[in-house]
């Protein structure tokens, strides 16, 4: 907002709902940078996904701790 008079590289009127709406866009902007960048580099999370049946799940469980 305090540079629109320094540049030509965007220019937009100063009120207040310019204001709200730059907010939001650079807050947006920030979490989704933050979600994609990490403290050691680019996130990424290996998920594995499989059907599994609870109740012979359990059972399996209950007889590895038994057993």
């Amino acid at each position: 907002m305090l540079l629109n008079p320094y540049t030509e590289l965007f220019t937009y009127t100063i009120s207040i709902t310019n204001a709200f709406l730059l907010g939001g866009i650079s807050s947006g902007a920030s979490y989704v940078l933050s979600m994609i960048f990490a403290d050691e580099g680019i996130r990424h999370e290996h998920k594995i996904r499989r059907d599994m049946d609870t109740e012979v799940d359990a059972q399996a469980r209950n007889q590895l701790l038994q057993g």
